[in-house]
């Protein structure tokens, strides 16, 4: 029996997870966290001097509806069960994507031909599994993963303790 989903894929993000990254965020201006959830990527991208915009489901947002223009940057931990399409938008919306997703996501005939189309510049992996619940993690490892058109982000593959 699967454990019960989280509505709307909510899951929020170890603030570790986000915190350790060697990306230097001066080079952005703008940025755009499609996933606001609770707000914690929001404000640390804000934090980091970047004018910082967001999409939230449940405040009435959908960011696969709503277009966005001139981002520098987008940045979140996209629902899993439509990554592909956050993926898609986000890759026509900004040339600096980075998302976080399953390891195990690269995988799968399904997603063959996406990948062929989207291939990632880089992989920063994390080196333990987070905790999306606070109750412990699941059997997944997981990865920053980024599609970059402008050098100011990691290339290849990485990881993060």
């Amino acid at each position: 029996m699967s454990a019960t989903r989280s509505p709307n894929d909510y899951y929020p993000t170890p603030p570790w997870c986000y915190e350790n990254l060697n990306i230097d965020f001066s080079g952005f201006k703008t940025a755009l966290e499609p996933c606001r959830g609770d707000g914690r990527i929001y404000s640390f991208l804000k934090n980091k001097g970047l004018d910082t915009y967001w999409a939230e489901l449940s405040e009435g947002i959908d960011y696969l509806d709503t277009p966005f223009e001139n981002i520098d940057l987008i940045f979140t931990n996209p629902p899993f069960s439509i990554a592909d399409k956050f993926i898609e938008k986000a890759l026509s919306e900004s040339p600096s994507v980075v998302m976080l997703l399953r390891l195990n996501y690269l995988g799968s005939q399904k997603r063959f031909e996406f990948w062929k189309k989207y291939p990632v510049t880089g992989l920063i992996v994390l080196s333990k599994r987070p905790s999306f619940t606070g109750t412990g993690t699941d059997s997944t490892e997981y990865a920053w993963f980024i599609w970059d058109k402008t050098d100011k982000l990691p290339k290849g593959i990485t990881h993060i303790k």
